[in-house]
C-alpha cells in the first residue's frame, strides 16, 4: 500500500478512535466512574465503545509503523497533524461541539503547514 494511504489510514483510525473513546466517556456513569481508580477500570473494562477507540488506535498505529518504514521521519511526521483537522471537524459537524473563530484559525495555519510539507516532498 502506497504511503498516502497509510497516512490516511493512520489518521482515520486515530481519528475515529478518539471519537469513539469521546463517546464511550460520555455517557453519565462515565463522571462517576472517574473518581477512584478501581471504578475507572471497571468502566474501561465493560464499555465497548472504549474498546473500540482502542482497537482502532492499534490499527493506526500498524498503519503508521508501515508508513516509517516507507518515509523519512521528517516528511511524514507533520501530516499527523491532520488528526487536528479532521478531529474538529468530527467534534463539530458529528458532536456538535461548538468552535470558536480563534481555534478555526489555528486549524487553518495546520492546513497550510501540511500543505508546505507535501509540497516540500516533491522539491
Amino acid at each position: 500500500m502506497s504511503a498516502i494511504w497509510l497516512i490516511l489510514l493512520s489518521v482515520s483510525s486515530s481519528v475515529a478512535g478518539q471519537t469513539a473513546l469521546k463517546l464511550g466517556v460520555s455517557r453519565p456513569d462515565a463522571a462517576a466512574a472517574s473518581s477512584n481508580l478501581l471504578s475507572l477500570v471497571a468502566y474501561i473494562l465493560t464499555t465497548p465503545l472504549i474498546w473500540l477507540g482502542l482497537f482502532l488506535y492499534g490499527v493506526g498505529a500498524l498503519a503508521w509503523i508501515a508508513v516509517l518504514a516507507q518515509l523519512d521521519l521528517s516528511l511524514a511526521y507533520p501530516f499527523l497533524a491532520l488528526n487536528f483537522v479532521l478531529v474538529a471537524l468530527v467534534s463539530r459537524l458529528g458532536l456538535r461541539e461548538e468552535i470558536p473563530p480563534a481555534r478555526w484559525i489555528g486549524i487553518l495555519v495546520i492546513c497550510a503547514g501540511i500543505l508546505l510539507v507535501a509540497h516540500s516532498s516533491r522539491s
